[in-house]
């Protein structure tokens, strides 16, 4: 479970809880009702969002029939994958600090024996992110906020691969709709203030191995309806709509 920027969409990713939680005061206010996803590389699927009346996520369900619940008590919230025939077969809880973030996450089922944590800074946005396999430290990501409150740089250290590293680039006049409170998910925290522009990759080695660069289309709300990003050599890497309630 490497956390990449906490956009709400697969980038990594892709992104608080009940009356214990504060809001940001960045989120917008828009709520995803319904994201489509036409990547070349596992796309081809819709989600779609419920939202409790305080705003946190109550559903996400998938046009395969993989839906996933979310359980809110005191300080934990837990997300439970519930198959086509209702049977819950994979579930995460997280254990939240004061904020309504989550410090610590444990699998449950399939996948008991992972788990991980998350430390923020004083905006509530990710400095570090881990992953435990089979209870051994796997992966850590390091985040870089600038004071724009976007996350201006991921350092990725696999225990295994090396170091990697993200550096994005922002449109700074564009507020992002589709990150983790867009979604309800305020339990991981806060998104970047505003959508990226372009994410440069760079390998062990320190060579650059790509460059995505990410395009967007508006509604009349100024929400982003449709965000499509592609290759250094062109390439579709990712297209995805979104409707809001």
């Amino acid at each position: 479970m490497s956390m990449k920027l906490k956009f709400g969409v697969a980038l990594v990713a892709f992104f608080v809880v009940i009356s214990a939680c504060k809001k940001s005061t960045l989120f917008s206010g828009a709520k995803i009702y319904q994201l489509n996803n036409f990547s070349p590389v596992g796309g081809g699927y819709s989600e779609t969002f419920t939202y409790n009346t305080n705003g946190t996520v109550a559903t996400m369900v998938k046009n395969n029939g993989i839906k996933q619940e979310a359980y809110y008590q005191g300080d934990t919230v837990t997300i439970a994958t519930l198959n086509g025939l209702g049977q819950t077969t994979n579930a995460t809880s997280y254990v939240l600090n004061s904020s309504g973030y989550a410090t610590t996450w444990q699998g449950e089922l399939v996948d008991r024996n992972n788990s991980g944590g998350y430390t923020y800074d004083a905006n509530g946005m990710f400095t570090q992110a881990t992953t435990y396999a089979n209870h051994v430290l796997a992966n850590t990501d390091n985040y870089t906020n600038n004071s724009a409150k976007n996350a201006v740089e991921i350092q990725h250290v696999n225990v295994a691969n090396g170091t990697t590293y993200d550096y994005f680039t922002f449109l700074t006049s564009n507020a992002n709709t589709i990150g983790v409170q867009n979604m309800g998910q305020y339990y991981l925290g806060v998104s970047s203030t505003n959508l990226i522009s372009t994410d440069v990759q760079i390998n062990q080695n320190g060579d650059t191995t790509d460059i995505i660069s990410y395009r967007y289309r508006y509604n009349g709300s100024a929400y982003v309806d449709t965000m499509v990003s592609y290759h250094r050599n062109g390439a579709l890497a990712d297209s995805i709509t979104y409707t809001y309630y």
